[in-house]
């Protein structure tokens, strides 16, 4: 992703975050000015429901309510301090005649006005907060998902598609839990704790990971299977262990995340052990979380670029290169790629009667008898594709160079020209990316390849392009553990300065 548009990205949630706080807080200083204890009825009925307040100067009862078989006893804020309080809800019983329920707290105001409860970190207001934090996330998810269909439109193969798609789904899987939480606050207000929301908090990266368990089991089992398959047909090789190794290391994380979310037994504590499981917990599971849904994203776009049909007015098709046989000839891979590309090129000559010129791409390794984009060039004119239409490019040495290379030879024929280019399915997306690199514009065709090779192959690109986006990916994982570890410990840090 360009920095301008990291810059924009996150300088728009940036704003959303600011703006939604802004309002929150303003909110809640009319709302919390005010605090309610909750009492179901009892089965002798309530009467008389009064409040013994310790300071009178510090809080005042204002009402006393019943709604749906709950009591609610409400003060109102007078002047900075603290003081305790008891509801008394009296009753008469035909065995014991009057008793006397209280629900006993300690109140605290602000100098802003505002009440807090600190044995529970309580508030009225509760559901604006919970409101404001699935706002916040949702309204990230979301921006990002738009960011994430407006380059699809406008230039597919960019690495801002997984990045928009996968930050998407980051935020939008906390907005899910918050606003799950807002719709628990609203159907039962009596029982909706400020607790619950910082507990909830400090919990939500790891809820989040351990609710993926079915999908990352089924993800792991397809992928092991798979990468059995492969070495079976293709032999043990440290590449053909990529879709092993990442199945074990996800299953791993899932479970280290639910030992770590059983650790810690001091929830909302700045007790040194207590403090030291939370960070460990929340880093590893923002780390954890983030690779997933990045796994996620880059999957989808390889796929979806795997199912392009571009249309049939093209000038060239550019056939990516990799290893021949020892005699020349083409293994199966690379025989796919141009086999793809003489069936678009047979089908484009048909339907517009415009023949595209095949440039089939790669250099000569040190074990090779000759030039890749030679022995594709050989085997296009044994299917009977004229000579002419066959333009080898023979220099380059990787993806990247089949991309700069080509365009150098089509700029020299004809420079705004119309370029699509054939590989496998598997490799599509991130040869479009280094086609943009090379300044080559071009659309993607995908050749088909064993169904047990696609998993593995899919890992590779997977690791190709985080490793070649390392430093933008640093960057936002700094952002985005500074944010979760302030973000979950935010009721410790709030109670801190309370006590």
């Amino acid at each position: 992703m360009k920095r301008t548009d990291l810059k924009k990205n996150l300088l728009v949630i940036a704003l959303a975050g600011v703006c939604i706080g802004a309002v929150t807080f303003v909110l809640l200083l009319f709302s919390a000015r005010t605090y309610s204890i909750y009492m179901p009825e009892s089965k002798d009925g309530y009467q008389n429901v009064t409040a013994e307040i310790g300071n009178p100067d510090v809080v005042e009862m204002i009402s006393v309510e019943k709604k749906d078989e709950v009591w609610a006893v409400t003060f109102r804020a007078k002047q900075p301090g603290g003081t305790e309080v008891a509801a008394v809800f009296p009753h008469t019983s035909e065995d014991y005649g009057t008793l006397k329920d209280r629900h006993y707290s300690f109140l605290y105001v602000t100098r802003f006005g505002t009440i807090l409860e600190p044995a529970d970190l309580d508030f009225n207001g509760f559901y604006i907060l919970c409101g404001a934090l699935a706002a916040f996330f949702l309204f990230a998810g979301v921006y990002l998902f738009l960011m994430y269909r407006r380059r699809k439109r406008e230039t597919f193969f960019s690495y801002d598609t997984v990045l928009n798609f996968g930050l998407s789904l980051f935020f939008l899987l906390h907005g899910a839990v918050f606003f799950g939480l807002v719709v628990f606050c609203l159907v039962n207000p009596g029982e909706a704790l400020g607790r619950i929301l910082f507990f909830a908090a400090q919990y939500a990266l790891t809820a989040v990971v351990m609710l993926s368990l079915p999908f990352i089991l089924l993800l792991s089992v397809v992928m092991a299977v798979s990468n059995v398959w492969l070495i079976r047909h293709e032999g043990l090789r440290r590449t053909n262990l990529l879709a092993l190794i990442l199945a074990a290391l996800m299953m791993g994380g899932v479970l280290a995340a639910v030992v770590l979310a059983f650790v810690n037994t001091q929830m909302l504590s700045f007790e040194p052990n207590a403090l030291w499981i939370s960070v460990v917990r929340t880093v590893f599971s923002a780390l954890f979380l983030y690779f997933l849904a990045m796994l996620f994203a880059t999957q989808y776009c390889c796929v979806i670029a795997a199912r392009r049909k571009p249309p049939l007015t093209h000038d060239y098709v550019l056939i990516l290169g990799c290893a021949i046989r020892k005699d020349g000839t083409l293994y199966p891979l690379l025989k796919g790629r141009a086999d793809r590309a003489a069936a678009f090129y047979r089908r484009q000559k048909e339907a517009t009667g415009k023949a595209p010129v095949l440039v089939p791409s790669g250099g000569q390794g040190s074990d090779e008898v000759m030039a890749e984009g030679e022995a594709v060039r050989r085997y296009l004119l044994s299917l009977g594709i004229p000579e002419t239409d066959v333009l080898a490019e023979t220099q380059s040495a990787n993806t990247q160079e089949n991309m700069k290379c080509s365009k150098a030879l089509i700029d020299e024929r004809k420079p705004d020209a119309s370029v699509i280019f054939s590989t496998t399915n598997y490799h599509v997306f991130r040869s479009g990316i280094l086609a943009n690199d090379a300044g080559l514009h071009a659309d993607g065709i995908a050749s088909k390849t064993k169904w047990y090779f696609w998993p593995n192959a899919q890992i590779r690109e997977y690791v190709g392009l985080l490793v070649r986006s390392r430093k933008l990916h640093a960057v936002l994982l700094l952002l985005l553990v500074v944010f979760s570890l302030l973000f979950s410990n935010l009721g410790a840090i709030i109670s801190a300065l309370i006590s």
